[in-house]
């Protein structure tokens, strides 16, 4: 309440009671009623409200949530820079931190390898469990190479790793947002008086996914090829959505690498159709690609896979839709 403000009041009723020009009640009533309006100005400031503690998973999550609930929520990504989502293992600290929340969101379709052991060690916990893509339609299968469309191999069945299912979702700007969907209807059953807020911020969120659609689009429209070349193949869904090829040297977990064989074969397929680039992550290095680039003796390229994000990038000012944008141009060169 603001307090200088309330004397104020108190001042003006003893001078009118005083002067006689106003009676007690009247005047009372009218600060009574200042009062609750300021009471009710303070409710809806964020200070006045204790944050939602938000553990994600990948950094797409965790900046969607934040764009949903702004000032209400403190959300932390429990997988570091440089860390593969795929096979990390959150600490026994981290775990009870998590389970100290308000809800955990993640990813799911097999993109953190950790997820169900922490569902059984939260069972007894006050916590929400979100999964994140729940609704979305995976793509399926393993990786292929399928450059003359009469072979393919999957990389998974041979070094004992196997997705069922790409789950690199948050990549798709259509699919994040289900994601965000998903995010905005976990916040409002933990804060439903904010609901109405939440819905606007989501609606913001959508446009602009909505608008990396379209530019999308646009930038396929006018490349000169339609296949590009990746370190990891975590880019099945821009392939699928936007009449792309996605040619990999490791398949949905970077750790799927090829065989010999296989890396024979790519190297066949790179120098026939004279690939210049290989586009790699800037989050962390897979090996076998670096060896496969000076094979072929390409140019490397970098995405940003939105699974994390290093500090120095937080004081850049990136965000999901930064990165994304960023990602159209170096595919759009990788095209051209």
């Amino acid at each position: 309440m603001n307090v200088k403000k309330v004397w104020g009041s108190v001042i003006v009723t003893l001078f009118l009671l005083i002067t006689g020009c106003g009676s007690a009640d009247e005047v009372t009533e009218e600060i009574s009623e200042e009062v609750l309006q300021d009471d009710r100005v303070l409710a809806s400031e964020p200070l006045d409200v204790e944050p939602l503690i938000i553990y994600t998973t990948i950094y797409a999550l965790e900046d969607f949530t934040e764009k949903i609930g702004r000032e209400f929520v403190q959300v932390e990504n429990i997988i570091p820079a440089g860390a593969d989502a795929h096979t990390y293992e959150p600490t026994i600290r981290s775990m009870i931190e998590i389970g100290d929340g308000d809800a955990f969101i993640y990813n799911g379709g097999g993109m953190e390898g950790f997820v169900e052991t922490l569902i059984d060690t939260m069972g007894e916990e006050d916590l929400l469990l979100v999964e994140a893509s729940e609704g979305i339609e995976f793509i399926g299968g393993g990786l292929e190479h399928d450059h003359d469309h009469s072979h393919s191999h999957d990389h998974s069945e041979e070094d004992g790793h196997s997705h069922d299912y790409d789950p690199h979702v948050f990549i798709d700007p259509v699919r994040s947002i289900t994601l965000a969907q998903n995010i905005k209807g976990a916040l409002i059953e933990l804060m439903p008086e904010e609901e109405e807020l939440f819905q606007a911020n989501f609606e913001m969120l959508k446009t602009d996914l909505e608008a990396l659609d379209q530019a999308f689009r646009d930038m396929v429209e006018k490349a000169e090829k339609g296949k590009f070349l990746v370190a990891h193949a975590g880019y099945t869904y821009w392939a699928e959505r936007y009449g792309l090829e996605q040619i990999s040297i490791t398949g949905f977990s970077p750790t799927n690498e090829p065989s010999y064989r296989q890396l024979e074969e790519l190297m066949a397929f790179a120098n026939e159709h004279e690939i210049e680039y290989v586009i790699f992550e800037k989050n962390y290095t897979i090996p076998i690609a670096e060896m496969f680039l000076n094979e072929v003796n390409a140019e490397p390229l970098h995405f940003y896979n939105l699974e994390a994000l290093t500090p120095e990038q937080r004081l850049e000012g990136k965000d999901y839709i930064k990165m994304m944008n960023e990602n159209i141009k170096t595919l759009e060169k990788a095209l051209n």
